[in-house]
């Protein structure tokens, strides 16, 4: 299948807050997740990367789905979530 001509597509398998893919690794590396403040998430992502992350990024592939005819190999990031691919880029060098 070929998708449009200036088509944009998403590969997502679903809309998963950041929230719960932050509860879910700090739970895999046994630290405890919290809530930025507005200034805090200002000054760890600045001021455009604050605004975007404090609003619910549902993210969908429908149009992928039906234009290209794609399916997920995941079913969202929460399952590779624990894997040890990604422990260890998480986990710093001593």
């Amino acid at each position: 299948m070929e998708g449009r001509p200036g088509g944009l597509y998403h590969a997502v398998a679903g809309g998963v807050p950041d929230r719960w893919i932050a509860e879910r690794v700090a739970a895999d590396l046994d630290v405890t997740a919290r809530s930025l403040t507005p200034e805090e998430a200002t000054g760890v992502r600045g001021e455009f990367g604050a605004l975007i992350m404090s609003v619910s990024g549902r993210i969908r592939a429908v149009r992928a789905q039906q234009d290209l005819g794609w399916q997920a190999s995941h079913a969202d990031m929460l399952t590779m979530i624990g894997e040890e691919r990604l422990r260890r880029l998480a986990t710093p060098t001593r």
